[in-house]
């Protein structure tokens, strides 16, 4: 009976394990947590008396609410340096194509570590895992993102969120950004771990092969057919191939080359 109760109310379900995870988190453990509980469940669940917050929810989440059931996002436990997010724990104004339907207006973020992608539920802290076979692009601010799969990319070397530079009729240029979880080095941090980027950058051409380029004989063996050109607006523009740039300079040639072959 304790089930299906709260199976009829998923979004107060959500809130409540959000708490009980943070109760759960504390140390020592709360000896009140048996009260707290009859609390909850008694003026929420069986007399559907909502909180402000849980009422607050229900009501704003009415139109998005196949956005909201995911999971919580994991907890980790150990101390780190660095950030498992995209770029900071600030979420992105965004949009999610979910389940073949546009949402827009949510505040987005993604775990680069495990690569899922958070939407922040209206007016709460907490935050719901999108189901990723559900996504199939975003916009994290005015950042593209693809949802690559072997199903619709059969040579890619990887499935996941990959960052979309520039999409042409020829040619396309992705960006691979994740983070690794590893073992700190104790003489230079407190922290017992810390989060270390690794980027890589894709050229995909018609026949759908994914070709790895960060240096200039890279991009150029890539794009062989059109070296001469490229190699004069790389000259040009003086574009660098360094990792501030890369971005830049990647898309400023994807760009050229489909200007030129049109």
């Amino acid at each position: 009976m304790f089930w299906i109760i709260f199976t009829k109310v998923k979004p107060f379900y959500l809130l409540l394990r959000y708490n009980l995870q943070v109760i759960m988190s504390c140390n020592p453990f709360p000896k009140i947590l048996p009260v707290v509980l009859f609390l909850i469940i008694n003026q929420n669940v069986c007399a559907q008396d909502y909180t402000p917050i849980v009422r607050n929810y229900m009501k704003e989440s009415n139109v998005f609410s196949p956005l909201y059931n995911g999971t919580l996002p994991p907890q980790y436990k150990s101390t780190y340096d660095g950030t498992y997010f995209l770029e900071s724990e600030e979420y992105f104004p965004g949009t999610v194509v979910y389940d073949g339907k546009e949402y827009e207006d949510l505040s987005l973020n993604l775990n680069a570590h495990l690569d899922e992608l958070y939407v922040r539920i209206p007016g709460n802290h907490i935050s719901s895992v999108l189901i990723k076979s559900y996504v199939t692009s975003f916009h994290l601010g005015d950042m593209a993102f693809l949802h690559i799969t072997r199903f619709a990319f059969p040579r890619t070397p990887e499935e996941g969120y990959f960052r979309v530079l520039f999409s042409g009729e020829h040619i396309r240029l992705f960006k691979r950004i994740k983070k690794n979880y590893i073992s700190a080095n104790p003489n230079e941090t407190r922290s017992s771990h810390l989060f270390e980027t690794r980027i890589s950058y894709y050229m995909v051409t018609q026949d759908g092969m994914f070709h790895p380029v960060k240096t200039k004989g890279s991009l150029l063996k890539v794009l062989h057919d059109q070296k001469k050109p490229l190699k004069k607006h790389i000259s040009e523009n003086e574009l660098k191939f360094k990792s501030a740039n890369l971005d830049q300079t990647l898309t400023s040639c994807a760009a050229q080359y489909e200007k030129i072959i049109k």
